[in-house]
């Protein structure tokens, strides 16, 4: 992983954003653009204009970092994500995380649409990342070592930070709604999975599937930051529902979800206000 180019990124940041100080980082997957209409805005950066991100590839991915605030809560939202499969390497994946600790920031939230394949996670329902599997066979942080990830072998009995998902319950329970929790597992993509597979990840213990997320949880809790995840099941994966799986209708789905969703950020970003002094975002 090319850390100068990282390291470029962060400074084109800082320029853009010269008082930018961000508490929070909010990574948007598919389907969830519309909710970074909760935050006032104070300024907007094209992903283009950063080394190391560049713009996404894959539909409904905008590819605007938005700097604002939510019950006044300084946050870095990035509208959109890089992936492994798009064929541009680490970089763009794991600069959001680099640009969020050089900035300051101690919390990063993940975003991501997925396939249930739990009976209970039908489309329309918000998952509570609890755990993850890597089965994409490939890892961040293979390669030269470098400090700024922490230590060589991160340890990762505690990836999601629990008082975040607490928080997270507490939130949803005001709006009287009930999150799932579970187990997702990322693929490398950009295919979908056989029902094969889905029977083979659903023994293996994972509740939901997709192709991001777990790269990004890796690489920030590596770092130090504490880790929030959250899966917007939006189709029941390959084998379990009737129609063939398609990218249009699981961005349409999440579209769907996109009020629910905007209502229960808005709450969750209250929790978070009162937790901006640094030491108390973390357990």
């Amino acid at each position: 992983m090319n850390l100068e180019l990282l390291e470029q990124g962060a400074q084109a940041v800082q320029t853009a954003f010269p008082a930018a100080k961000p508490a929070i980082g909010l990574i948007l997957g598919s389907g969830w653009r519309t909710a970074a209409a909760v935050f006032e805005e104070r300024g907007r950066l094209d992903f283009s204009a950063i080394p190391g991100l560049g713009n996404p590839t894959v539909r409904g991915h905008e590819g605007t970092l938005l700097w604002g605030t939510c019950s006044g809560l300084e946050t870095f939202v990035f509208l959109g994500r890089r992936h492994w499969y798009e064929g541009e390497g680490w970089e763009g994946v794991a600069c959001p995380i680099y640009l969020l600790k050089a900035l300051g920031a101690v919390l990063v939230i993940l975003t991501n649409a997925a396939g249930g394949i739990r009976d209970d996670l039908t489309p329309g329902r918000l998952m509570i990342i609890d755990d993850h599997i890597n089965a994409m066979g490939i890892h961040p942080l293979t390669g030269p070592h470098d400090a700024y990830w922490g230590e060589r072998f991160p340890d990762q009995t505690q990836i999601y930070d629990a008082k975040l998902r607490r928080q997270m319950d507490c939130a949803a329970d005001r709006l009287g709604q009930t999150l799932a929790h579970g187990v997702y597992l990322a693929t490398a993509g950009p295919t979908y999975e056989t029902p094969a597979e889905i029977r083979a990840f659903r023994s293996l213990g994972a509740d939901a599937v997709g192709m991001s997320t777990v790269p990004e949880a890796i690489l920030a809790n590596a770092s130090g930051l504490a880790v929030g995840a959250l899966s917007l099941i939006t189709n029941r994966a390959a084998g379990l529902g009737a129609q063939p799986l398609q990218h249009e209708e699981i961005t349409a789905a999440a579209e769907t979800a996109a009020p629910m969703i905007q209502r229960f950020l808005q709450e969750l970003w209250k929790d978070l206000a009162e937790d901006q002094n640094a030491d108390c975002l973390r357990l």
